[in-house]
């Protein structure tokens, strides 16, 4: 079927800022042809049953190369463009750790300083140890929260091990973190995006990037698919319109790799919080030194090299972005279906040759 599907290349020009490129580099520096990556992520996507597909890689700093891929949807085969949205599931925590970063350097909030001192937590205050519980926790998932409370036979939220003893990846914490910021903000968690657009979208040159629902995502973004069917998943939706830190980033390959391009290089963060957010903070649950967590972003040592990452998934979409600092190369992509996921390590073997 896949291998009708209508394949649309958006080429590297200026009009999409991108630095065109003979040749593109790995995160290794080993030189790959632009023609090779199209015909293995049309290969990926016939094999994976992907419809439609996100793509940009990064050089230099520099964006070398952004293709869009496929349909927006199995039932009208209308292809995806470079004004396409897609919903980006947990990569979401990294673009919501920097604006908390932001916070830290303009004095806002302190790392350490326990959430409960800003703003109680009627949902747990019946464990006295959520009073240990601080940003720097929650972003290195050390709070000690599920990931999610309805996973718990009783649907409630609770504790699973004092706090910043060990490792549980949480989004149950990114959403109390989200409410502390609104709180000393003064605003609604759900207006949000609009701190989000002052302090990240607009400096970092991030266009049509949302948190929260709105007609521009009612009429771009690409339909999610289980299996290769239209279906619905975690996402917001006009139903559920409201601003999730953990999941309901909508955004595309082109704009989400501006905002790696600034973490790659410090942009808009001090040096310490710049430091901070890319230095093991936890290890994950394998215990060992090649799987670790910074401040909303993973960390993974490949021989020689460090490599900073993370996957999203909301079940009818996946995503996920992998980048080095020396040198500054990487890459981020989107797709409207559940098994892109398992591009994440397919697409970090192809680009760490």
């Amino acid at each position: 079927m896949f291998k009708k599907i209508i394949l649309l290349i958006i080429l590297t020009t200026s009009l999409f800022s991108c630095k065109p490129e003979t040749y593109i580099a790995t995160l290794n520096d080993h030189k790959i042809e632009p023609e090779k990556i199209d015909t293995f992520i049309q290969h990926k996507m016939d094999s994976l049953n992907i419809p439609g597909m996100s793509l940009a890689v990064i050089n230099d700093a520099e964006i070398v190369y952004y293709r869009t891929f496929g349909v927006v949807s199995t039932n009208t085969n209308d292809p995806v463009v470079n004004t396409t949205l897609f919903d980006a599931g947990s990569i979401s925590k990294t673009m919501f750790a920097y604006l908390v970063l932001k916070m830290v350097d303009k004095d806002v909030l302190d790392l350490d300083t326990p959430l409960y001192k800003y703003l109680p937590y009627p949902d747990i205050e019946y464990d006295e140890r959520y009073k240990l519980i601080t940003a720097r926790m929650i972003l290195s998932h050390r709070s000690g929260f599920p990931n999610w409370r309805f996973l718990n036979k009783d649907k409630k939220l609770d504790i699973k091990f004092t706090p910043g003893t060990d490792f549980l990846y949480s989004g149950e914490g990114f959403e109390y973190l989200a409410n502390v910021i609104a709180h000393l903000n003064n605003i609604k968690k759900d207006e949000l995006q609009g701190l989000m657009e002052n302090h990240v979208f607009k400096p970092l040159e991030i266009n049509h990037t949302y948190y929260t629902w709105n007609d521009y995502i009612e009429q771009n973004q690409a339909k999610g698919h289980v299996d290769g069917k239209v279906a619905r998943g975690y996402g917001i939706h006009s139903d559920k319109p409201g601003f999730y830190a953990s999941y309901s980033l909508q955004t595309d390959a082109l704009n989400y790799s501006r905002f790696l391009i600034a973490l790659m290089e410090g942009k808009g963060l001090s040096k310490t919080t710049h430091k901070q957010m890319l230095e093991t903070q936890s290890l994950s649950p394998e215990n060992n030194d090649t799987q670790k967590w910074g401040l909303g972003i993973g960390i993974e040592t490949l021989g020689k090299n460090t490599i900073y990452k993370h996957g999203g998934y909301n079940l009818n979409f996946s995503s996920g972005y992998f980048f080095s600092k020396k040198p500054k190369n990487g890459f981020v992509f989107f797709t409207n279906s559940n098994t892109g996921y398992a591009l994440n390590r397919i697409f970090l073997e192809f680009f760490n040759k």
